[in-house]
């Protein structure tokens, strides 16, 4: 009976422990920052996840930081392609509309326009000439706060109508 019962409490043990590690796998995954960086903004987006990753990104003109979409291990979309400092790529606002409060993180690829958004929701989404092309809101459960750094590494910019709202 008392094998029987310390089977049965190892047994229990073991697959608690198991649920915990794929959970904690999956909160590790949910980033494409490399481990040396700095997670500024990361969320599951379905399969693939948004990453806003710094290094030594201490002023606008310091260290980098990088937009990054896709999978782990596989990114679909990093800008910039190296690591420059932030000053000439990424923009930074607060937006306060009544109640509501949102920070964006802008940037421009050719003629789309990408922001990240912190809120309730958060997600990223991208415009074509003022015109919604894509939103992608980040998972149930996910709430990414961006980091406090990110406003000492990127340049607080107006807010852009067309871009913004």
């Amino acid at each position: 009976m008392k094998r029987h019962l310390l089977a049965a409490l190892f047994f229990l043990v073991g697959a608690v422990l198991a649920v915990n590690l794929v959970g904690m796998a999956h909160a590790v995954e949910a980033t494409l920052c490399q481990p040396h960086e700095e997670i500024y903004f990361s969320c599951s987006v379905g399969e693939k996840v948004v990453s806003l990753c710094a290094s030594g990104n201490i002023s606008p003109d310091n260290g980098y930081v990088q937009y990054r979409y896709g999978k782990p291990g596989h990114v679909d979309l990093q800008f910039p392609n190296k690591p420059y400092p932030p000053r000439r790529y990424f923009g930074i606002s607060d937006i306060s509309i009544g109640s509501l409060s949102f920070v964006h993180v802008k940037f421009r690829i050719g003629k789309y326009d990408y922001v990240i958004y912190q809120g309730s929701p958060s997600g990223v989404y991208v415009k074509k000439n003022g015109d919604l092309v894509s939103n992608r809101v980040c998972d149930h459960g996910d709430y990414p706060l961006l980091s406090r750094r990110v406003f000492r590494g990127i340049v607080t910019v107006p807010i852009v109508d067309g871009v913004d709202n």
